[in-house]
């Protein structure tokens, strides 16, 4: 089971590196991608004892807040 959250968030990092990448209408969805691939990554890396990687990937996550923040929340207000 843990290596389902290794593979999960290594697809999920990859896929939300080339949507932001590309440049395209659907790029902002690369961040939900991003943050789903470092929530998986942190329960990989505490299940596996891989503090390391824990560590990287709960910056991530708040780096992942902060791009989320930054491009959905301006939509959000927008259309309300």
């Amino acid at each position: 089971m843990i290596k389902v959250f290794e593979w999960v968030g290594t697809i999920c990092g990859l896929a939300g590196a080339a949507l932001l990448a590309s440049n395209v209408a659907l790029s902002p969805w690369g961040w939900w991608l991003f943050l789903t691939s470092s929530a998986s990554l942190c329960i990989y890396g505490l299940n596996a004892r891989a503090y390391g990687i824990l560590l990287l990937n709960l910056g991530f996550v708040l780096t992942n807040l902060v791009g989320i923040s930054r491009v959905w929340l301006p939509y959000i207000q927008a259309a309300s």
